[in-house]
């Protein structure tokens, strides 16, 4: 028998569904949620009943993961592949502005809301909803089942969670292709938002952008080191 490191094992197959009862069942993951800079955003994705699957379709699904867990390369082939497969998907995008004005707790559900509304079912009462971590949808009557690490549970939330990172880090490579000089100072298409080390020193450099998330930068801004302590008007436009 040949001894295999746990690492090479191919992993276990994600589940179709979380309950067999015919539902129609979609997954809702975000993506960003901690980055510093830019929004927030959620991918919501149903997959039909396997009697449907195409061979195609079948393929596709059977790589589908966490999207933290796949290249940045393979992530942007699923995605697409996703989008020309499954027709039953939506994208929901909540800005920095709104961030800062609502909170980020906030704006987590409410990616889940737009990218659920997105999606063109009619019947959308009729569903239940597997959201990855610990967030309900508010105000939703129908069935929503909270799954922590659910993106490596189940297709249709592995499926969002792709979609999610796709457009949230496809969104921050245009706006900084547009605007070059925030890339130049927050290396942005590096860090895709987040806070690494080059990130946090052109906090400390040059302030904040108007799209940093103001209760994430304060201790790095000039002047202010304390986590928590916020000053008003601290962002600036480039």
């Amino acid at each position: 028998m040949q001894n295999c490191k746990k690492n090479d094992q191919a992993p276990m197959p994600l589940s179709n569904r979380f309950a067999e009862d015919g539902i129609p069942e979609v997954g809702i993951d975000e993506a960003g949620r901690g980055s510093f800079w830019g929004p927030i955003v959620a991918g919501a994705l149903m997959i039909p009943p396997e009697s449907e699957w195409t061979d195609t379709l079948r393929a596709t699904l059977g790589q589908l993961r966490d999207s933290k867990k796949i290249s940045p390369k393979k992530r942007a082939l699923l995605s697409k592949q996703i989008k020309e497969l499954l027709p039953l998907h939506g994208i929901g995008v909540v800005g920095a502005e709104e961030i800062n004005r609502e909170g980020i707790t906030w704006a987590n559900r409410e990616a889940f809301r737009r990218a659920f509304q997105a999606v063109p079912f009619p019947d959308k009462p009729s569903c239940r909803l597997l959201i990855d971590g610990v967030l309900s949808l508010d105000k939703w009557d129908g069935q929503q089942e909270l799954i922590v690490e659910g993106d490596d549970q189940y297709m249709a939330i592995a499926g969002a969670s792709i979609l999610a990172k796709v457009a949230h880090d496809e969104w921050i490579h245009a706006y900084c292709e547009a605007h070059p000089e925030c890339e130049e100072r927050y290396h942005l298409c590096s860090s895709n938002g987040y806070g690494t080390a080059k990130h946090r020193e052109g906090i400390r450099l040059y302030g904040g952008h108007e799209l940093h998330r103001e209760q994430y930068i304060q201790r790095w801004l000039p002047g202010g080191s304390q986590r928590g302590k916020r000053k008003e008007s601290c962002l600036i436009r480039l």
